[in-house]
């Protein structure tokens, strides 16, 4: 997971708690709409309190947390298997309209389509080491090719300008990919199902992902205009 130490860069106070728990978030959606979950995944998100911290900016990031936190062991067992049958239902049995983990399938593209962003992958310098047989245009995949983005950006960036540019390809993401599908799979999610879990994850990254690109924009704005005052 990631680190909560922002590195050197110079980050307005504005920007830091964004900062510290964004990539807790993507981590979290990437963790539970990529894979069957786990009694260990679960518990480990269940013992984490940094998810405090990122999920109660949201209605939807407060029921995920209040559901997963604070759970005795033998409750984390049953909501294992109760998830677990419903990560089945949702993500792979494929009969419920709309609920299409993949960007292709919800813009009406091949199955080539992944081709592409495996391409954007490799020019980042990212290759995934995937669980299972997850194409590039998978939600999950998206989600942590943002994750690996953004701790590159405070944990191996030394300065604003390699920053700035890693910054930017993130929001590029955003705007031409993650934004153009993730709104209509988050709401036929919502709309197929009533886990605690999977409902607030598909509420919360409705609203998360557009934030995060105000965010972005905004801390781009500012460094370039620290820069040009220098």
């Amino acid at each position: 997971m990631t680190m909560m130490t922002i590195p050197s860069l110079n980050v307005p106070d504005a920007f830091g708690r964004w900062l510290e728990t964004r990539g807790f978030i993507y981590q979290l959606f990437a963790d539970f709409l990529g894979r069957r979950p786990t009694l260990s995944l679960i518990a480990q998100w269940s013992r984490n309190r940094q998810i405090a911290k990122g999920a109660e900016i949201w209605d939807a990031g407060r029921e995920v947390k209040s559901y997963l936190c604070g759970r005795k062991p033998q409750e984390l067992v049953e909501l294992c298997e109760k998830e677990g049958v419903e990560y089945d239902r949702l993500m792979k049995d494929g009969t419920l309209m709309g609920v299409q983990p993949r960007e292709a399938a919800l813009i009406g593209e091949s199955e080539a389509f992944s081709n592409v962003l495996s391409c954007l992958y490799a020019s980042a310098g990212i290759v995934f080491k995937k669980c299972g047989d997850e194409s590039d245009d998978h939600i999950a995949i998206e989600l942590e090719f943002m994750n690996e983005l953004h701790e590159r950006m405070l944990f191996n960036s030394f300065s604003a300008r390699s920053a700035l540019e890693l910054l930017n390809v993130q929001e590029s993401f955003l705007q031409e990919h993650l934004l153009q599908w993730t709104p209509e799979f988050c709401k036929h999610l919502d709309e197929a199902t009533d886990s605690p879990l999977y409902r607030g994850l598909a509420r919360m990254l409705k609203e998360f992902l557009p934030y995060d690109l105000h965010m972005l924009q905004a801390w781009r704005s500012s460094m370039e205009s620290a820069a040009a005052a220098v």
